[in-house]
């Protein structure tokens, strides 16, 4: 969440609580009840919500790491060894389908990996009696064939995590809106006792204050990496264009992209004023697949933008 969402989100809460503290107030009004428990529920899904923004896909590139790192050796051994067997048998077809070396899998692309992985896989159990003694056999075949399928369990993981978060950012908009209609009825509905219950009415009021905390210098900060090994990439162009027209032809009024920044040598960029509202956000570097995202800045608020992109 930003910290203006932040900010919300502990006014909800407040508001929340004291009416909780007042429910035999709150049961006179009309309609009072039936939008605070809006609010209530809203709450307590922004914060599971939040919890899937805030995910980092570190963990997820990490894991997919150390699984490809496993298909690579199992993969370039048996590889290896049914190689052996080729040559010695003066088998040219084997030979030719099966001759990778561990830099040839260190090189290949994911789906390389494992479509050769596979080839390899099945070569040795077309030959599964005849390479017994080159150390290949039903425990390593059964390995190797765990390795296929782990890695390929896990090809995308970094790519759906990141479009996990942007779904995540995007519900949290909804929920927030939906807290807020809520919370002007609710406004309105309180009116009926300011007079007659002044203490009720001064202590709502003083609840639905907003308490602006945690505000940075910056308006925005990002930072990109790559999608398979988690890597900072540096050298992104990333463009923040307005909403409302599509991306393509996107531009502000003068012609131009509002703001264009280029990630560092950690990865990161910052942003420290922008005109508040609402952009198509996107990641351009070549060699890598486009991303764009569409972000929300709002004044006197850090707004935290993070993305994985993809080698083409």
């Amino acid at each position: 969440m930003t910290n203006g969402q932040e900010n919300h989100l502990n006014m909800q809460l407040t508001v929340v609580k004291f009416c909780n503290d007042n429910v035999s107030i709150v049961n006179t009004l009309p309609g009072f009840s039936a939008n605070l428990q809006i609010v209530s529920d809203s709450n307590d899904q922004i914060a599971t919500v939040a919890e899937v923004q805030e995910t980092g896909t570190g963990g997820v590139t990490t894991n997919k790491k150390e699984l490809r790192l496993n298909l690579n050796a199992l993969a370039s051994d048996t590889a290896r060894k049914l190689t052996a067997f080729a040559k010695l048998n003066n088998n040219l077809t084997l030979l030719g389908e099966v001759n990778y070396t561990d830099s040839d899998f260190k090189r290949f692309s994911d789906i390389e990996a494992r479509d050769h992985a596979k080839i390899v896989y099945n070569k040795a159990e077309d030959n599964l009696a005849a390479v017994a003694e080159y150390a290949i056999n039903a425990t390593t075949q059964t390995a190797l064939q765990n390795a296929i399928q782990s890695f390929t369990s896990v090809m995308t993981a970094p790519r759906l995590s990141a479009t996990t978060k942007s779904q995540a950012t995007k519900q949290l908009v909804k929920l927030f809106n939906k807290a807020n209609m809520a919370l002007d009825k609710m406004d309105a509905i309180v009116e009926l006792v300011r007079l007659t219950d002044p203490n009720f009415y001064n202590g709502y009021k003083a609840a639905r204050k907003i308490m602006n905390k945690g505000k940075g210098k910056l308006a925005v900060k990002g930072s990109v990496s790559d999608a398979k090994n988690g890597e900072p990439i540096k050298g992104v162009t990333v463009t923040f264009m307005p909403d409302g027209e599509p991306v393509a032809t996107m531009q502000a009024s003068n012609g131009e992209a509002v703001l264009s920044k280029t990630t560092a040598d950690k990865g990161g960029f910052n942003i420290k004023s922008i005109p508040a509202g609402t952009y198509h956000v996107s990641f351009k570097k070549a060699g890598y697949i486009e991303q764009t995202m569409t972000v929300n800045v709002n004044d006197g608020e850090l707004t935290v933008v993070d993305t994985v992109l993809e080698k083409i």
